[in-house]
């Protein structure tokens, strides 16, 4: 039977294309979990609303179940960092979009989340699967290599890092969370 509207069509084939995308979604988060955090003493230890520090841990993908992760580069966790600073994170920018620091300098950056990207956006309420897997990213790209996802509405991620390599790098979103997802962007400053 052919569907005669436009209207139709879209209908027909939105369930279909969410669940596909949703699939892909957690192979791909299950992949990265056996292949990056299979069990071990340090990984075993997080749980879903952890307050640990792990040290060395650059990437961690989390779910939408956790409250609050921290990521640690580069310091031991226990001591206070030289600065901290607060980056609201709704789509589609960072607030502020430019971070500046001194080299040497422990840098606490605590990322609010102030929505959840596409899964609060209207006409998205009973797509199947998008809570799962939206909100917003956060990768600072260059030798600091930090990535962390599951930044959502009311969810706080901490990233602790030695801004040890002077310079300007750039930082992104790297969960789509908005049609100007690509724009979601800021800059890390490193001075001398």
């Amino acid at each position: 039977m052919l569907l005669a509207r436009e209207e139709d069509i879209v209908r027909a084939w939105i369930v279909p294309l969410v669940l596909a995308v949703a699939v892909a979604g957690a192979v791909g988060t299950y992949t990265v979990r056996l292949m990056f955090f299979a069990p071990t003493s340090q990984s075993a230890s997080l749980s879903e609303a952890s307050q640990e520090a792990v040290a060395g841990l650059k990437r961690w993908p989390g779910t939408w179940k956790e409250a609050t992760i921290k990521v640690v580069r580069g310091v031991l966790p226990g001591g206070e960092p030289d600065v901290t600073i607060d980056v609201d994170v709704l789509r589609p920018v960072f607030v502020p979009s430019e971070i500046r620091v001194k080299k040497g300098q422990v840098v606490r950056l605590l990322l609010h989340g102030k929505d959840s990207g596409i899964a609060d956006m209207p006409g998205v309420d009973e797509a199947i699967g998008l809570k799962e897997f939206s909100g917003h990213g956060f990768q600072v790209l260059g030798p600091y290599d930090i990535w962390i996802t599951g930044i959502r509405k009311d969810v706080t991620r901490e990233v602790t890092f030695k801004a040890d390599v002077a310079g300007e790098f750039a930082f992104e979103c790297v969960v789509f969370c908005h049609p100007a997802h690509y724009a979601m962007r800021g800059k890390l400053i490193v001075e001398e």
